[in-house]
């Protein structure tokens, strides 16, 4: 672990948060299923990375949900993984439980950044965010 890390930032940047939150905890049979199906897509995305346009996620845990943020090359990678078969499936799963029964809440944002208007810094840290997906510099 170096002491301080700073990221390059001159290279256009998508950033994706999605998250759900478990609206109904006994209802497990009604949401698992729709948060178990991330873990395939996030496993697709590492292994497909250059072609997908996909750097990194990092996971956030909460009392009753899930957050990842995602860093990508575009807005435009991210749709076109959102129309892939695994999203697909994911989606209408979580619409055929989840969303029917109110059991389980999504959101997801998606951010694009031009060259040079992020930053980061990174002091006493392991890798982690930007630092984790982009080239680094110090």
């Amino acid at each position: 672990m170096r002491n301080r890390v700073a990221v390059n930032s001159d290279i256009p940047l998508a950033v994706f948060i999605i998250g759900v939150k478990v609206n109904k905890i006994w209802a497990v049979h009604k949401w698992l299923k729709s948060v178990l199906a991330m873990k395939p897509m996030v496993d697709e995305l590492y292994k497909n990375k250059e072609e997908l346009g996909f750097y990194h996620t990092e996971y956030y845990l909460s009392w009753r949900g899930v957050t990842l943020v995602q860093y990508w090359k575009s807005n435009e990678a991210i749709m076109d993984y959102s129309k892939g078969k695994k999203h697909t499936e994911a989606y209408k799963l979580f619409y055929k439980t989840a969303a029917a029964s109110n059991s389980l809440g999504i959101f997801h944002e998606a951010y694009s950044i031009e060259p040079n208007h992020y930053h980061s810094l990174y002091v006493n840290m392991p890798e982690a965010g930007l630092l984790k997906a982009l080239e680094k510099s110090t």
